[in-house]
């Protein structure tokens, strides 16, 4: 798989996990939340292939009541100076909506249930992501190297950390 790969990307990236720091006025009722400060340790597992500029990111894991997900994701990038590299993501993810509903009935009448920002798209729940993507690369070898992933929307970060496999 890996050969068929080099043939026409640049990179592969494999992620997990992520830190999502959750802004909000008012005590909300999210899983794998701190010390209710709103940032959720999520589990997340990505696999994301760069063309060069071009990219594209496929994810599975937990929203932030835990409730499953599953994502696309395309990926712009302006610049990479070999240790940082910053650029755009587009994409979003799937979610079930029931769960959240069911959430909102369990979440205690003292606390505000959380609710995602979201549309339909044929049919599925979606959160659309439009998000800077900065990456940053913490440890680096002759064609790999230990990164953090960081995208930043106006109203959600999440940063996670990544195995990159260059192919030249």
């Amino acid at each position: 798989m890996i050969c068929s790969f080099k043939a026409f990307a640049s990179s592969l990236q494999l992620g997990l996990g992520g830190l999502t720091p959750h802004f909000s006025a008012s005590k909300k009722n999210y899983c794998n939340q701190w010390n209710n400060t709103g940032v959720i340790a999520n589990k997340s597992y990505y696999l994301r292939v760069m063309f060069e500029r071009l990219g594209i990111s496929y994810l599975q894991g937990n929203d932030s009541i835990c409730s499953v997900i599953e994502g696309l994701f395309l990926h712009y990038r302006f610049s990479d100076d070999g240790w940082w590299d910053t650029g755009l993501i587009l994409g979003g993810y799937a979610y079930n909506q029931k769960n959240w509903d069911e959430h909102a009935m369990s979440t205690p009448s003292s606390i505000e249930a959380p609710q995602p920002v979201s549309g339909k798209y044929f049919g599925r729940d979606i959160v659309p992501v439009l998000a800077v993507d900065v990456g940053v690369r913490i440890l680096q070898r002759d064609n790999w190297a230990l990164r953090i992933n960081n995208i930043f929307t106006p109203i959600i970060f999440n940063h996670s950390v990544a195995w990159e496999y260059f192919f030249y």
